[in-house]
């Protein structure tokens, strides 16, 4: 017994002892590959950043530009692989000259790897979007398939001879600061070209029959992707546009020549779809009553880009558009997406999750925010701009601290008389709620305990369901939940004992209407 378990114990020891000299053999080389190519990144040009990117033939290092101080990605081709194709690659993209297409500033060698100096292309692949139904509005669908159809009319056109892309799919569109860019020019290849390998390759998923079947490719097979693209686009927002899925039906239609023909003519019927979009009856695209939301403290500390962020969040979880916008000079917005959480930029703004946010970028610079979005405006504690600004609901948040009410009556008494504002009882105090809706004549609101204003939570929700149903008008009424917190509304004098038996309800003095919610 005694032998047996020394030799299972060292065959243990050698087994553990051959792994280990078989990782660091394998370290090792990895370490001296990594050498090798930062003697070229470690250049007097470039500085070595990170790797970002590794496939089976190849890795892609993050570089900087030493004097221009511009990111480039360098991707990194092993000479013992067949490099080919990403040559050819290379090649074609140095042809190609597109605002949305990647640009290849150079291309060198040395005796183990080819180095492909490219633009870096930062921001989120249309892929991960299409998780966020909420960003997937009709808007939104039209102005990507839009932009991804002007790079294939410009591939399709290019003299003497026109560039299939051939591999057209979510995966390889990316939403960054300047909008749609096209990346992965792997299999592209020109109409016609002699001793093509490419014509079988791509997603099958978004390959025309004609070419899955019969290696066939013509400007037909970009179409076919494009339109079914367009038509998991709209199958994976909410808002479903019939115009917008014909098309996606007609450009993928079994029959060849029964699709459109040219990418213009696609373009055309986008442009007619475009115009039926405004007239579908769709109770989630019609127009909502607030189309900007203020949010303002007593004093500094209460809560107020917590609760803006979540009101934001709560909104476009619910389907109606809506931006936070940063009106104070706290830099809070910048500070969150430098802390490294998961934040993706597009156009200048950042999302995460049903999150839609636009930092104080200063007077210098303009950033697009769609008409049909809410503005849901941080003022911070600068009431005296707050104040200017021109709004369809004006939130005050108060704390709800001993300490903290001189402030809220100095704010209340100097906003009341020229604004119909809201009051937030932020951390759920309910008692000081009642007092500061019997001393002020105002609604107020309690909001609850919440850690994270990114994401949703039962009581948050129906503190955001409750506030719009009865301030918003109308349509939010449609828009939101219907069962809230189960109010219940009491006329009685002024200390009701009823009031204490409820936590949830709506009080409303005799005297003058004084809300708690």
């Amino acid at each position: 017994m005694n032998f047996i378990k020394n030799r299972k114990k060292w065959l243990s020891i050698s087994n553990n002892y051959a792994i280990k000299r078989i990782r660091d053999a394998f370290s090792e080389k990895l370490w001296k590959e990594r050498q090798k190519i930062q003697t070229f990144i470690w250049s007097d040009r470039y500085q070595f950043l990170s790797e970002i990117g590794r496939g089976s033939q190849s890795k892609i290092f993050l570089v900087r530009h030493r004097q221009l101080g511009e990111y480039r990605a360098v991707k990194c081709i092993s000479k013992n692989t067949d490099t080919s194709w990403q040559i050819r690659e290379a090649k074609l993209l140095n042809h190609l000259k597109h605002p949305r297409i990647p640009i290849v500033y150079d291309v060198e060698e040395d005796e183990n790897f080819y180095y492909i100096i490219e633009e870096y292309v930062e921001g989120e692949s249309l892929e991960a979007l299409m998780l966020q139904s909420s960003f997937l509005t009709q808007s939104f669908i039209y102005e990507t398939i839009w932009e991804i159809s002007e790079v294939l009319s410009y591939l399709h056109h290019i003299a003497p001879v026109p560039v299939i892309y051939q591999d057209l799919k979510a995966e390889h569109v990316i939403l960054g600061k300047k909008g749609v860019k096209l990346i992965d020019f792997g299999i592209a290849t020109y109409l016609n070209e002699t001793g093509c390998r490419f014509q079988n390759y791509g997603t099958p998923e978004y390959t025309a029959p004609e070419k899955r079947e019969l290696a066939k490719i013509n400007v037909g097979t970009d179409i076919y992707s494009l339109g079914k693209l367009l038509g998991q686009l709209v199958l994976a927002g909410n808002e479903k546009s019939l115009s917008l899925l014909c098309i996606s039906q007609k450009a993928t239609h079994p029959m060849e020549s029964q699709r459109y023909h040219s990418i213009e003519e696609f373009q055309k019927a986008l442009r007619r779809a475009k115009e039926n979009m405004q007239s579908e009856k769709n109770p989630v695209n019609q127009k909502h009553l607030l189309k900007t939301i203020i949010v303002a403290g007593s004093r500094p500390g209460t809560g107020v880009t917590h609760i803006a962020v979540s009101l934001t969040q709560y909104l476009n979880s619910h389907h109606v558009p809506a931006v936070y916008e940063e009106k104070n000079p706290s830099n809070d917005m910048r500070k969150t997406v430098k802390s490294g959480k998961h934040f993706a930029e597009c156009n200048g703004l950042y999302r995460r999750g049903d999150f839609l946010g636009l930092p104080l970028y200063g007077e210098g610079v303009e950033i697009s925010v769609k008409e049909e979005s809410v503005s849901v405006k941080d003022w911070g504690n600068n009431l005296e701009r707050a104040r200017e600004e021109k709004g369809d609901l004006f939130l005050l948040v108060a704390g709800s601290r001993e300490w903290e009410r001189d402030s809220a009556k100095t704010s209340v008494n100097s906003l009341s008389e020229e604004i119909d504002l809201i009051l937030i009882s932020n951390y759920g105090d309910k008692r000081q709620a009642r007092q500061y809706a019997k001393e002020f004549c105002k609604p107020v609101y309690c909001f609850p305990l919440d850690k994270d204003p990114f994401k949703a939570g039962k009581e948050k929700d129906r503190f955001f369901g409750m506030l719009l149903q009865r301030e918003g008008g109308d349509d939010y009424k449609r828009n939101t939940y219907k069962n809230r917190w189960h109010c219940r509304e009491h006329k009685g004098e002024r200390h009701n004992p009823f009031g204490r038996i409820f936590g949830k309800l709506r009080i409303i003095w005799t005297f003058g209407k004084k809300r708690i919610y």
